[in-house]
């Protein structure tokens, strides 16, 4: 894979930007409200979403957002061995905050989920990645970290 430095950055006005390998793809999918990041046969997916657990985004609401997604979406997919809800270290916009879940699949598998918001705004965009764990440093990772979440610090949303 190249060098991080490498990646070309793409842009989806008025949600995210965010920097993807060069022979990585991107496209809308589910209608035009999915962003789709394809490389090495993997997917990461971003969507905006309603709050479905607070009225109003805070690094506690979005744990409970994430938290749903694993029993909604993930629990009945895969054998969750083990699990983590984090802050995301890397995510410093004033105004916004980002809770990043790590849940183990098995031994080798690995998904990662991010839920970034304006603190009080009534939205969340949901960034998810699942593959092997060998691959997680690199894609998804690095998009994770440049990830720039437009709708939130460019308004109310």
């Amino acid at each position: 894979m190249s060098s991080d430095a490498d990646w070309p950055t793409i842009e989806y006005p008025g949600v995210a930007a965010f920097c993807i390998p060069p022979n990585a793809t991107h496209e809308l999918i589910d209608d035009d409200c999915t962003i789709c990041i394809s490389h090495e046969a993997t997917d990461v997916l971003a969507s905006l979403f309603p709050l479905r657990q607070s009225p109003a985004a805070s690094p506690q609401s979005l744990e409970l957002e994430l938290r749903d997604f694993t029993d909604r979406c993930v629990r009945p997919r895969a054998d969750v061995t083990e699990e983590s809800y984090e802050p995301a270290v890397d995510v410093d916009f004033k105004g916004v905050t980002c809770i990043q879940s790590i849940l183990m699949i098995g031994l080798n598998r690995i998904w990662i989920a991010r839920a970034y918001a304006r603190i009080g705004g009534g939205e969340l965009l949901l960034v998810h990645w699942n593959g092997p764990r060998r691959l997680a440093s690199g894609f998804p990772m690095s998009l994770f970290v440049s990830l720039v979440p437009l709708f939130a610090i460019e308004g109310d949303g």
